[in-house]
């Protein structure tokens, strides 16, 4: 993304929430935390935004300088960062599908890409994502969405935080995207939805991850878990070859496309 589209890109988050963190303008335009802090300086000095800790707010908000930034990005948005390199991953995750099976799948950007590839399998997909569930409606799967309320902006369906979302079915199969991945596990920043991950997780015979190469020695704040519960990563070329290969040391395979 050119440095005018991305600083476009930080000016419509902050028009859409007043408030954004560095975390969720990264997802959102798949820049480094360095690039980030100088475009922000950049449009402090022109007056657009102001920094506050952890990110930018709308300049003459009425908001508490100390307040942690919070809200995820749009899903239009982010989908508009780094398609090809999804488009490659979800071709590749669907590759490891057979007819019957059943699989969750997690809301994202990069999943969401595994549309394409499933509309013609005779298998069962379970999503908490109102977007991939939109989109398989009139394919050949069977789609199956938990209880709860459907969020605009990641177009998510969101549960409650005591909710075991997947409790009541069993998948070969999770398919998961992710902030933050390295030797230690993995990561994300969302507090509404981790608690659905941890859920398919924990009902699933494997996880699969699908993360290109800038999740690499990201964190996000919320540990999700463990990388021995990680069976599969799919990645692209540009992973960082330290982790990869850690990863692998780790009994997990590593598929990069």
């Amino acid at each position: 993304m050119l440095e005018r589209q991305r600083r476009e890109a930080i000016l419509r988050l902050v028009d859409l929430y007043e408030i954004v963190s560095i975390h969720d303008v990264g997802e959102a335009t798949g820049a480094s935390e360095s690039t980030l802090r100088r475009d922000f300086a950049a449009l402090e000095q022109e007056r657009l935004v102001r920094r506050v800790r952890g990110g930018v707010q709308r300049d003459g908000a009425d908001r508490d300088d100390s307040a942690t930034p919070s809200g995820r990005a749009p899903f239009d948005l982010r989908a508009t960062v780094n398609t090809e390199k999804k488009r490659r991953i979800a071709r590749r995750a669907c590759g490891l599908l057979a007819d019957g099976d059943t699989i969750f799948i997690d809301g994202g950007t990069t999943t969401y890409q595994m549309v394409e590839y499933l509309a013609a399998l005779a298998i069962t997909v379970i999503t908490n994502s109102f977007a991939i569930a939109s989109a398989l409606v009139d394919g050949t799967p069977t789609v199956i969405i938990p209880e709860g309320q459907i969020d605009p902006a990641s177009r998510l369906i969101l549960t409650t935080i005591e909710a075991d979302p997947f409790g009541n079915y069993a998948a070969s199969k999770a398919f998961m995207g992710i902030e933050g991945i390295s030797a230690a596990g993995l990561t994300n920043s969302d507090s509404r939805v981790i608690q659905a991950e941890r859920s398919m997780i924990r009902h699933a015979s494997q996880l699969i991850v699908l993360a290109d190469g800038s999740k690499f020695g990201r964190r996000g704040h919320l540990a999700l878990c463990p990388i021995e519960s990680v069976a599969t990563v799919i990645t692209t070329t540009d992973a960082d070859g330290e982790i990869v290969g850690a990863l692998r040391d780790r009994s997990v395979s590593v598929l990069q496309v």
